[in-house]
């Protein structure tokens, strides 16, 4: 369970399908908020990606990710975004913009948050939407 200065919000449980609703539609809303100030200015605000950055939302990139674990993106995007910031975002704030990347790419929102925590994220694999 993450906790929140005002909340306590239920987070994904190890073992979980990237199709069974990992995210929450409030989490993907908070991290469109982080996506727009720090990661649009290259990736482009319909996350399709730049001249030298990659798409973060559908098929292309789904593809160059399948069969890895949301843990290993999670850890990707902890470490080395935003490209002029690198680890500058919270857990928290990372988790957010996964969610985000994961709706565009039309997974279903669910009850229970991403986890902050690149463990449990390790359990999940990413597979096409179903």
């Amino acid at each position: 369970i993450a906790t929140t200065s005002t909340t306590t919000v239920s987070t994904t449980t190890a073992g979980g399908s990237i199709n069974s609703g990992v995210y929450t539609a409030a989490q993907a809303k908070r991290g469109e908020a982080v996506y727009n100030d720090s990661c649009a200015k290259c990736h482009l605000d319909d996350l399709s990606g730049g001249a030298s950055s990659p798409p973060l939302k559908g098929d292309d990139f789904l593809k160059g990710w399948q069969g890895k674990t949301l843990g290993a993106l999670f850890d990707e995007v902890r470490l080395t975004m935003p490209f002029d910031g690198p680890g500058s975002l919270t857990s928290a704030q990372n988790a957010d913009v996964l969610a985000y990347m994961l709706q565009a790419s039309k997974f279903s929102a669910g009850e229970k948050e991403l986890d902050t925590d690149p463990a449990p994220l390790g359990q999940i694999t990413i597979e096409m939407p179903k």
